[in-house]
């Protein structure tokens, strides 16, 4: 299992005391220290203010966040958790991801998603329902972008008569990880991607999240085996890292380390790779010592 910190930025309102470079670097460089294998940065650049009323979260833009991250750093891969690909011109965003993983000596792991938010769209200036045919053109667009060719691709809203994007990343291809419990996600992540990432969607949220319910390992399993099932159907051979928030083991006195990996040990059986640690903190030294003890409580123990 490899283990996930979510820099602390998933929040309404933002922490001022995380927003500063000292602060990305820290927290990085201690999840480093402590063995995590990545840290995560979600998006949402324009939300609207009724979703943030009711729940939702401010971000930073996360390739710029990830940088910071990269930068005082060695080992720790930067996750886009997730990305929401339709928001961008594919060029652009292939030109994003090339540039941080190139700097990072290839790090970086794109996770991506449709979206769902349909007034984060509207203030965009991009068409919701057109979400997912931007995103399938998107993913096609990037492998070929990444390779540092000629490429040639008439989209949806953009026409390529031969345009080369320079330099290529440090790896060999970005790994892509596909957000979304879907059936439509589970598909893509068997036949076009090297991950998946399936959330937690309990019942209780009604339709909020727009994507499949997962109420439980039940549900989660569910959906996993169905994903697994059609790699195997259409003879892919090469494994599928399944990310998932790790959730269970949280309480107000803080976090039950042994009910918590026992509840890893329970997702990895399902076929889950990579979980997002629930650990967080008000300032930076709680932190600090949250992501310390992880490491030492959950990690290490795990290895």
């Amino acid at each position: 299992m490899k283990f996930v910190l979510s820099l602390p930025f998933m929040m309404h309102p933002l922490i001022p005391e995380f927003l500063t470079q000292e602060s990305v670097a820290e927290a990085t460089r201690a999840a480093e220290a402590a063995g995590f294998d990545a840290v995560a940065v979600t998006e949402h650049p324009i939300p609207n203010d009724d979703w943030l009323a009711s729940g939702g979260h401010d971000a930073l833009d996360p390739f710029v966040a990830l940088s910071f991250a990269a930068a005082a750093t060695t080992r720790i891969r930067l996750l886009t958790n997730l990305t929401v690909v339709p928001y961008r011109n594919p060029f652009m965003l292939a030109k994003a991801a090339a540039s941080l993983d190139r700097l990072s000596g290839g790090r970086l792991i794109l996770g991506c998603g449709t979206g769902y938010l349909r007034e984060e769209f509207d203030a965009l200036g991009i068409d919701f329902d057109e979400r997912n045919a931007l995103f399938d053109e998107s993913l096609d667009v990037l492998r070929a972008t990444w390779k540092s060719e000629s490429v040639t691709f008439r989209g949806r809203h953009f026409h390529a008569i031969g345009n080369t994007a320079n330099p290529a990343p440090a790896q060999p291809e970005i790994p892509i990880w596909i957000g979304g419990n879907s059936k439509l996600s589970r598909r893509r992540a068997a036949e076009k991607a090297q991950g998946w990432m399936p959330i937690p969607n309990p019942r209780a949220l009604g339709g909020r999240r727009r994507t499949v319910h997962v109420d439980g390992l039940d549900d989660l399993r569910e959906i996993t085996q169905y994903m697994l099932d059609h790699a195997r159907s259409i003879g892919r051979t090469t494994p599928i890292d399944v990310f998932f928030p790790a959730l269970e083991g949280v309480g107000e006195r803080g976090l039950d380390a042994p009910r918590h990996a026992d509840y890893v040990a329970r997702l990895a059986e399902i076929g889950v790779t990579w979980v997002l640690a629930p650990i967080g903190g008000r300032d930076l030294p709680s932190l600090r010592d949250a992501i310390a003890a992880y490491g030492e409580d959950v990690i290490r123990k795990a290895r």
